[in-house]
């Protein structure tokens, strides 16, 4: 892939996040390369509506032929859906991972989203590896 999706903030653990400022919310989901490098998903793992993540706590377990991957949230606050459509068909993933995001977040402290990069720094970073 040649850049990254704009309008899209990511985290070094291969996440992309679409931030909603006015709402406070967060939608978050994988990755194209994080998806490839896994290899094929067959199912996952997500939080129940309502639970509440700290920035860097397991939150997603995605089940792979022989192991789990785990994700840590990207952001502190409250679960407010989830992507069903991926819980029943996990290689959605694989399929498009910029559309098929995994969850829909409230978060806490807006002072979190520096932590993340942009599309360019996260190519830059992704060089970097």
């Amino acid at each position: 892939m040649i850049g990254h999706p704009q309008g899209l903030s990511y985290s070094t653990r291969h996440l992309w996040v679409r931030i909603e400022r006015a709402e406070h919310t967060a939608t978050v989901g994988v990755t194209e390369e994080l998806a490839e490098q896994l290899g094929k998903i067959l199912s996952v793992d997500m939080p129940m509506v309502g639970d509440e993540l700290d920035m860097e706590s397991f939150c997603i377990h995605l089940h792979l032929a022989n192991r789990i991957h785990h994700l840590r949230s990207p952001l502190t606050g409250r679960v407010l859906e989830i992507n069903r459509e991926v819980l029943d068909s996990a290689g959605l993933l694989h399929v498009s991972p910029y559309e098929n995001w995994l969850y829909r977040m409230e978060f806490d402290d807006p002072e979190e989203l520096h932590l993340l990069m942009s599309p360019e720094q996260y190519t830059r970073f992704l060089d970097n590896l």
